[in-house]
């Protein structure tokens, strides 16, 4: 303990009577700081700020693949958007939007940010068959597209007013905004339409077939026929395929 004491000492005469090297031991201490921060935080903006700057590429328009290649080949980061978004400028899977933006100096080493076109925003034509005109325009409207041009046409099953189909046609696929537009029965007056095979059917499936296509039972003719059964259909006039006016007459000849 005496010993220690007497360094403790010696060490407190040397420091009040040659104050200098007190001075000299902070400054080492001083200038050690100094040099460790200049290592770890000066030299590092120094090293950043001697680097040369350079134009960010232009990714826009490429696919992922091409993009991260390209941005790579430069130097730069890249990192995808995790949502896609849609564009009217720009097909589905390419990049649509990049920051920084093209031609814009800076940094190798930076991240450039991209984002993927969904490609256009497309909406489903309603199905709007046996619809009256106003429930028409409003599921049109309903869909985010826009009511086009209305027509009339004939149809043999659907009252006047009622939608026969529309243009582009049920089911398709648009895009925001574009028009449809709506062929509104007339009433089966004029009306086409193609004859249904009803031959080998029973007589009164065939019946209900017929008028379910728009058409009038003609003329039932009973004929012998050893090799059919009874009650099936054997003929009929018009021919299936034929297309002729709805409400036209049908002539029929069933076994008996």
């Amino acid at each position: 303990m005496a010993e220690q004491s007497g360094k403790e000492n010696f060490i407190h005469r040397v420091l009040r009577t040659k104050p200098w090297i007190y001075a000299l031991l902070l400054l080492a201490i001083l200038l050690i700081l100094c040099a460790i921060l200049f290592n770890r935080v000066v030299m590092p903006i120094v090293a950043r700020a001697s680097v040369d700057e350079k134009k960010v590429p232009a990714l826009e328009g490429l696919d992922s693949t091409a993009a991260l290649q390209k941005a790579t080949d430069a130097g730069f980061n890249v990192l995808f958007a995790k949502e896609r978004e849609y564009s009217n400028a720009y097909d589905i899977d390419l990049v649509m939007r990049q920051n920084p933006i093209a031609g814009q100096k800076s940094k190798p080493g930076r991240t450039i940010h991209l984002t993927i076109s969904e490609g256009l925003h497309q909406y489903t034509v309603p199905d709007l068959f046996d619809k009256n005109g106003f429930e028409a325009i409003a599921a049109i409207e309903k869909a985010g597209l826009a009511v086009g041009l209305t027509f009339s046409m004939p149809h043999p099953n659907l009252s006047k007013g009622k939608v026969v189909r529309t243009n582009p046609s049920e089911g398709s696929l648009v895009h925001k905004g574009d028009t449809v537009d709506i062929f509104l029965s007339s009433g089966a007056k004029g009306a086409k339409t193609e004859m249904p095979e009803v031959t080998g059917q029973r007589l009164a499936i065939a019946l209900s077939n017929l008028r379910t296509a728009g058409f009038i039972i003609g003329k039932t003719e009973r004929r012998k026929n050893s090799g059919e059964q009874s009650g099936l259909v054997l003929e009929q006039d018009p021919a299936a395929g034929t297309v002729i006016s709805a409400g036209s007459r049908v002539n029929l000849i069933v076994a008996e």
